[in-house]
């Protein structure tokens, strides 16, 4: 079954990134290329494109649906790490030896990943317990768990979940698994929904209390916060003067970090104290400082789109 794939804040991204004729176009997180097509679709033959995925399904995904477009090139690597490879800076040496004219990163968890159970990111559907979102590389949740003691996986459940019963929930997951009872997405949820029954959040139109321990585990397993703040201040230095940044967030803790970075990139101090113990330079121009969320309309026809905040901000001239 062919999987369909809505891209969030399509509409703003395209305002707002407004990508000309022959712009360069840096996308951090080509997914399943709903947002490639898009933009492709507002310029000129002269763009360029270059989309970067970790996942090898996604990448044949975005093959697949934007043809033999010959604007297009695709790099196998992650966001964080695509900056010193070869292929990306001949690329850029080549073809945006002044920087480029758009980056973009959505940092959600494509549709890709949820719809198939065999990748094992969903609870609604039973799955191995895997998570990766590049599957040839690294742990799968089920060994990170088995290497986890009690207090560091009630750590990652209540850090990057926010979940304030993470010490429950982190000994019900180690009984289950030391029980040899925990294989699937569904045996997690079930390890959870022990300490947190679902039924009561169902009644109160509360999300599932699995959702923040799976979140937590995904996080954990990709390493997706922890050089986050460094790989937005490459992709920042790599756009050309009036270039943008755009940075698609899903929860509150990556959103924190994008918005935090882009502010201390404008010369914002956030603390501690009152000024900065250094100067901080003004790189870039906030745009939209809150940033910007889905419409009713798009909420309601497209549900992940519901926790979607975009954030921007365009590459000055000179420093501040």
């Amino acid at each position: 079954m062919a999987i369909v794939h809505v891209p969030v804040l399509l509409q703003e991204v395209l305002t707002e990134l407004d990508p000309a004729p022959a712009a360069r176009i840096l996308d951090l997180t080509l997914g399943l290329g709903g947002h490639a097509e898009a933009l492709l679709g507002r310029c000129g033959a002269e763009a360029l494109y270059l989309g970067v995925d970790r996942d090898p399904q996604a990448r044949a995904a975005a093959r697949a649906r934007l043809g033999q477009d010959a604007r297009l090139t695709v790099l196998a690597s992650t966001h964080e790490d695509v900056w010193d490879l070869p292929e990306f800076m001949d690329w850029k040496a080549e073809h945006a030896p002044e920087g480029f004219s758009a980056i973009l990163m959505d940092l959600g968890v494509s549709t890709l990943h949820l719809k198939e159970p065999s990748r094992g990111f969903s609870f609604m559907t039973e799955g191995p317990l895997d998570m990766r979102m590049d599957p040839e590389q690294g742990p799968t949740a089920l060994e990170w768990i088995a290497d986890q003691t009690e207090a560091s996986l009630a750590d990652a459940i209540y850090g990057f979940g926010e979940e304030r019963a993470s010490r429950p929930i982190a000994r019900s997951i180690l009984r289950r698994l030391s029980e040899g009872r925990l294989a699937t997405t569904l045996d997690l949820a079930a390890a959870v929904h022990a300490v947190l029954p679902k039924e009561p959040a169902k009644r109160k139109g509360l999300s599932d209390p699995a959702t923040r321990t799976f979140q937590a585990i995904r996080i954990a397993v990709n390493g997706e916060l922890s050089r986050l703040e460094a790989t937005i201040e490459r992709a920042v230095m790599a756009l050309k003067a009036g270039g943008r940044i755009g940075v698609i967030s899903f929860h509150s803790l990556e959103d924190r970090i994008v918005k935090r970075t882009l502010r201390r990139l404008s010369g914002v101090h956030d603390g501690p104290g009152r000024t900065s113990p250094v100067p901080l330079p003004k790189v870039v121009r906030l745009l939209h400082p809150g940033g910007l969320v889905a419409s009713d309309a798009e909420q309601a026809a497209n549900p992940p789109s519901r926790s979607a905040r975009l954030r921007l901000a365009e590459r000055l001239s000179q420093h501040s």
